[in-house]
Parts: C-alpha cells; structure tokens; sequence
C-alpha cells in the first residue's frame, strides 16, 4: 500500500509525550496492522493546552482521535474497531468466529482488573491490595488456559491483547513503585504469575508494541497527574528509590550508576530486543547529537527559572525559562557525554578531556555556575521519556553517563 501522503487514510491524534494508555492501544494497533498513518501530536491536560484546532474536532479535549478516510471517531475503542472494519486487506487482530464469546468474557476481565488496579492505585488498604490480587489471578487462570500460544486467545495476538497491554504495563511499574507489589519479574526469578510474564514475553516480540512500550521511571511519573495522585504505602519505599536512580535494593550502589545492573538490579526486566549495551549507548548518542541545540537550552532549565502558570505533572515545565549563563558549559559537557557513549568512560582521553572541562566549569565559573551546570544535567537526566525520547536501554545509558558527568564536576568542586 502506498505510503504517500494523498494515500494516507488515517490521522491520529495522540499525546505529545506518549503517556495516554488510550493513544498507546490505537498506536500499536495502527502498528501491529501495518497501516499507513499521520501522527498529530496533542498536549494532555497535565502538562499543556490543547489548540483550539483539536477542540473544534474534539470539543471534550480527550485523546485519542482519529480521522480516517473524513469520518471522526473520538474513542479509542470506536478507532480500533474502525481500523478492523475500514481495512479488510491489513492483518486482522478481530478474535476467530468460535473465540467471539470468550472475547466477550476477557474484556469484561479487562474492565475488572483496570477497576482493581485503580482502586488499590489511586486509594490503598488491604481490602484494595486483595481485590486487585483476586482478580489478578483470574487473569492468570486464563492465561493458563489459552491454547497453542502465549496470548489471550491463543497463539495469535488480537484486539483483546491490545486492550490489556496498557494498563497491565502501568500496573506493573505502578504497584511496584508505589506498593512494593511486583508482577513481572526478570528471566529466571519466581513468580506467582508465570504466565502474565509468558505474556508480556510474547507481547514483547512484536515490533509493534516494542515501539509503544514505556519504562518503569516515565509511567511512575506520569500516572500521578493523570489519575490525580496515586497513594504510597511504606513497602513501596525501596522499589521507588531504586526506580528513581537512588539506591538499589541492596543497598550497596545507585541504579542510575555506571556500569549498569541488569534489569535494574532484578526490578525491570532488560529489553534485551534492543541488542547489546553498545547499541544503546549509540542510539542514546544519536538523539543526544540529532537535537543537540534544543536540548542544551532544555537542560538548562535547571538553572533557571519554574514556568508561569505552573502544570499538574512534576516532571512537566513548558513555561520554563532556560539560563543562558551554562548553556556553554552544558554544551561543553553533553559533547563529552556523548563521545563517553560512543568510546567508553574507560578511554583515558575520554576521562580527562571530562576532568578538565568539570576543573574549567569549577575555577572559571566558581562554585554557584558549577551547581547550576550539575543542576541542567540533573533536570535533563530526570526528564529522559521511554518511549518518546528513545527506548529503555538507551534511556539508561544517558541517565548514567549524566551522573558519570555530574559526578566529575561535583569532585571538581571538593577539590
């Protein structure tokens, strides 16, 4: 089918950010069915305005939208059934005529186990935990019983996986961050769920939801000013430090650390689909290089001064002003971060050429210039997005050379 722009049939209208789980099930179904589509990207409401263009198309302002073939369709369920119907030629994710009922029964499920999750989420208490549990594992009872595959309905994936997907990854890196309730464990760990993980291993061998997948860091952060706050309990405490880059579970190093645990210190598990740690320092350098401008004028946000009128998500700053002052010395420091990716913190010419502009920032700067320079590249480090910047291993790679940067200029200054 021709990828022209006259022939493209369909637009979407999904978040900027790729935080919206609704936008996220249309996206990989456009993905999983190959079928050509224009993105038009929309703030949500936490952290931005919708232009009066989308309103007049949508005038709730809920995402996502879609315009295929002049017909609106404002919901992601109406969408992904459109798709089925308007594009008989594309893969079919519709159940078979003899799955139809047990369709019907797991979206139900679908419903139950989002309704759970929300209420344990967004409220707590063991009433909330044992209802979430219960329903939990008739998701797994069911997964057990699927024949011939690792997908709802067997060895093909279909619109009811699709349904899933989303809130079964939210809740994932939700409950461990908030709760300290873990679901999807790393390759040879026990589980009480073996065949959720068999799912989302299945589910991970499709390019399609590799594209869309999100890490464990974005969604904790973008779910509280979506859902209105989620609630902490205290068992959650060590996943969220480790999670955020601070200590790892044992205690012994920090997460965001190089070298790098595998599947942060058994929390999340790798992406191993990515390839190897070499391939994900050189895509976390290309973005780095490809929007080198923009994102030294982004990181320097950190040492300047917080947006009027503010936004709900903490991590969200569109009205931010940058300071100007650093945005030599980050730029000094980004080159070397992204040479350090591509060479390796080891290379000794590598190493001093990041001493001596961590020494320059220090002695010719002074002590609050270098602070404002740490605090830029903390501010970049915190607000590296899976998947809208770059994909989960790469992601990790530039969070920990940050710090391997950050760090030299901080011993720069106790010098």
């Amino acid at each position: 089918e021709s990828n022209s722009e006259s022939d493209i049939r369909v637009t979407l209208y999904r978040d900027s950010a790729s935080w919206c789980p609704y936008c996220q099930k249309v996206w990989t179904t456009l993905e999983e069915k190959r079928i050509p589509y224009k993105v038009e990207k929309i703030n949500m409401r936490c952290y931005g305005d919708k232009p009066s263009s989308f309103l007049r198309l949508q005038p709730n302002g809920n995402i996502p939208v879609a315009i295929i073939d002049g017909t609106i369709y404002n919901q992601s369920n109406d969408i992904m059934s459109a798709l089925e119907t308007l594009f008989p030629d594309h893969k079919s994710l519709s159940p078979k005529d003899e799955d139809r009922a047990k369709a019907s029964e797991l979206l139900r499920l679908e419903r139950n186990i989002f309704g759970a999750w929300m209420y344990w989420l967004t409220g707590g208490g063991d009433r909330s935990k044992a209802d979430f549990i219960s329903t939990l594992e008739v998701v797994e009872r069911e997964l057990q019983k699927s024949k011939g595959g690792d997908f709802f309905l067997g060895k093909d994936v279909t619109l009811v996986d699709m349904m899933f997907a989303p809130f079964l990854e939210r809740a994932c890196a939700s409950l461990l961050f908030f709760k300290g309730y873990q679901i999807r464990v790393a390759p040879g760990q026990p589980t009480n769920f073996p065949a959720v993980n068999r799912w989302f291993d299945a589910m991970e061998q499709l390019e399609s939801y590799q594209l869309t997948k999100s890490d464990y860091y974005t969604h904790c952060w973008d779910l509280p000013p979506q859902l209105g706050g989620c609630t902490y309990e205290k068992g959650g405490e060590p996943y969220e430090r480790a999670i955020n880059g601070g200590l790892t579970l044992d205690g012994t190093r920090e997460s965001w650390a190089l070298p790098l645990e595998p599947h942060l210190g058994g929390l999340e598990p790798d992406w191993n689909w990515c390839g190897d740690e070499s391939a994900a320092r050189r895509e976390a350098a290309d973005r780095l290089v490809a929007n080198h401008k923009n994102i030294v004028m982004f990181a320097a946000r950190g040492a300047g001064r917080k947006g009027s009128p503010p936004v709900m998500a903490a991590l969200s700053d569109p009205n931010a002003k940058p300071n100007e002052d650093v945005t030599n010395a980050v730029d000094a420091v980004l080159r070397v971060v992204s040479t350090a990716m591509l060479e390796g913190t080891e290379n000794g010419e590598v190493e001093q050429t990041m001493l001596d502009v961590a020494n320059a920032v220090v002695q010719e700067g002074g002590i609050e210039y270098a602070d404002g320079v740490v605090a830029s590249l903390a501010y970049l480090r915190d607000r590296i997005g899976v998947p809208r910047d770059m994909r989960l291993p790469a992601a990790m790679q530039l969070r920990a050379h940050l710090n391997w940067a950050a760090g030299k200029i901080l011993n720069a200054q106790d010098a």
